[in-house]
């Protein structure tokens, strides 16, 4: 076949640049292969299509290609064509020399390749065209593999993108939080010093009323001193001396007029709690610092399927997911919006997404989240937050958290389930804060805790307990590469044929696999690390065929189902 750059000889098609098979005549005149014209016309999906050669606009006949006219010159010159040598030119090709991997004539065997091996050229053709078949084969695999890590490649810099659009978002939306607050802040500092100013002006009024009262009074008496004392009359000076010893000029009344000034003196001052410096790195703090995450990229352990959005909100925090093995299967969410105190919204939808209202969502459920309390968020007026992880033994964990830095802890076991009777079996308190979630693994022994923070904290622990234990045996710290990780969920999973512990992290939007062997956590690596929908998870559960089922901002559900290896 010619190369791209070789020069089209009269004998060669335009397009495929190899010689005519079929050759065919276009209403143009000019010629081209049967197949390549029929390439071209099913490009443009039976419509006019341009001329190679000369760009005219053509239509095939009614017949298709095969009604075109035959080039039967160039089709006899095709099938009459014989490759010759080109040493001596005269002499057909018949051979195959082994050694030099090369087609020769007679006169080339029995000269220059005379002690070589030679084959049969047109069994040597028949084999080297089932080699070229092969590594046709092996170049469309490579090609296929390029094709797919170029569409990864383009996904991850779209993925890129769009995370590089939402930290700048939530770089501005905190922006805004602090000019708001500032704002508020302000105002409030300003009415602050309204008020203060208010009260001491106040007091200086009234003293200086006074003062102004006393020096009238003053001056009246003066006036009369010297108004005596130009008349110069004995009965009025003996008065007038008279009221000064023992009236209203005597010692006690000018006393008590000059005793009425500051005992204090006051001036509105403007405290502050922390210094420049330290205003200045809370407040970098708040507004973040962007860093590169690194996540090494393995073989998939799980295929992700984005599911369905439980709302159109984009506020929308879901808070736990339980999965329903039934028919059809139901998943229920359990939500609230950001910004709104208050109990949480309890909605059933299919796994397609479809809302199933008002539904009794009962059948088997897996031992992961079944429900999560009625105040989703802890406060000292909700007095109690609880959770539950139910299995399909028919018994559940049930955590009680009293906001006093302790939690009762109890086993439960379903007697019957209409009507619902349980009986206690275990009951044990922990010490633990406030908690967001909790699960237990399959032994029933070991359960996680993921502790909101105290107000020293910034954010969430998990740990490990032991049952009955009441202190954590362990305490997760996330790998050194992270700067913060916020937990909002965790789950004890079997990944690979190995025990588990998954934990979400919406501040990293990763799902962290934790080794929970010899009762200490420990990072191992990220599940599904670069998924493009993987965007702040905040609850995430376990169904009975062992799939993932993650909510994410906005209420977008994603289900992950294991990888075969």
């Amino acid at each position: 076949m010619a190369s791209g750059g070789d020069e089209v000889s009269m004998d060669t098609c335009a397009v495929c640049l190899d010689t005519y098979h079929e050759p065919k005549f276009l209403p143009c005149h000019h010629t081209f292969c049967a197949k390549c014209i029929k390439d071209l016309a099913n490009r443009q999906t039976g419509g006019p299509f341009p001329c190679p050669s000369c760009r005219k606009p053509t239509s095939l006949p009614a017949g298709g290609v095969a009604a075109l006219q035959a080039n039967f010159y160039l089709k006899k010159q095709s099938e009459n064509s014989e490759e010759m040598c080109k040493i001596h030119r005269k002499r057909e090709l018949e051979f195959y020399c082994v050694r030099c991997q090369e087609a020769i004539c007679i006169n080339c065997k029995m000269t220059k390749h005379e002690q070589h091996q030679t084959d049969d050229l047109h069994a040597a053709f028949q084999q080297k065209q089932k080699e070229l078949l092969t590594e046709k084969t092996r170049l469309q695999e490579v090609e296929k593999d390029l094709r797919e890590r170029l569409k990864t490649t383009r996904a991850e810099q779209q993925a890129v993108l769009d995370k590089k659009g939402e930290v700048e978002e939530n770089i501005r939306d905190r922006h805004a939080v602090m000019v708001d607050a500032a704002l508020k802040f302000r105002d409030e500092a300003l009415d602050s010093l309204r008020s203060v100013s208010t009260d001491i002006e106040g007091d200086i009024d009234q003293i200086l009323k006074q003062q102004e009262n006393d020096l009238k009074e003053l001056l009246k008496l003066k006036r009369q001193v010297e108004h005596v004392c130009n008349i110069g009359k004995a009965s009025n000076v003996i008065s007038v001396v008279q009221e000064l010893k023992t009236g209203c000029g005597s010692e006690q009344v000018l006393a008590k007029l000059t005793s009425h000034g500051f005992k204090t003196v006051c001036r509105p001052v403007l405290h502050v709690k922390v210094t420049g410096d330290v205003m200045l790195l809370k407040t970098r703090d708040f507004m973040g610092t962007v860093t590169k995450m690194e996540m090494e990229v393995a073989a998939p352990e799980v295929r992700v399927v984005k599911r369905f959005p439980c709302g159109q909100e984009a506020d929308i925090q879901v808070f736990s997911l339980r999965h329903v093995d039934r028919d059809p299967p139901v998943v229920w969410v359990s939500y609230e919006r950001r910004g709104l105190k208050g109990d949480a919204v309890g909605k059933a939808f299919t796994e397609d997404g479809e809302y199933k209202q008002d539904d009794n969502v009962s059948g088997k459920i897996s031992y992961k989240r079944f429900t999560k309390g009625i105040c989703m968020r802890p406060t000292p007026q909700a007095g109690s937050l609880r959770t539950h992880c139910k299995s399909l033994s028919t018994r559940h964990f049930q955590l009680k958290n009293k906001l006093s830095g302790k939690a009762e802890v109890a086993i439960v076991t379903i007697i019957s389930a209409a009507p619902l009777k349980e009986k206690t079996k275990t009951e044990f308190s922990i010490n633990v804060g406030a908690h967001r979630a909790f699960d237990v693994d399959d032994t029933e022994q070991f359960f996680v805790v993921v502790e909101e923070p105290q107000l020293a904290d910034v954010w969430r622990k998990v740990k490990l307990y032991r049952r009955p234990g009441a202190d954590a045996i362990s305490t997760y710290s996330p790998p050194a590469h992270l700067p913060c990780c916020q937990p909002s969920d965790v789950s004890f999973y079997r990944l690979g044929g190995q025990h588990v512990l998954l934990v979400t992290d919406e501040e990293n939007d990763a799902i962290h696999v934790v080794d929970v062997s010899g009762g200490r956590l420990r990072f191992v690596r990220y599940l599904a690390p670069g998924c493009p929908w993987l965007i702040q998870p905040t609850a995430i559960t376990v169904d009975a065929s062992a799939r993932l089922w993650l909510a994410c901002r906005g209420g977008t559900i994603l289900c992950m189902e294991p990888v075969d290896k």
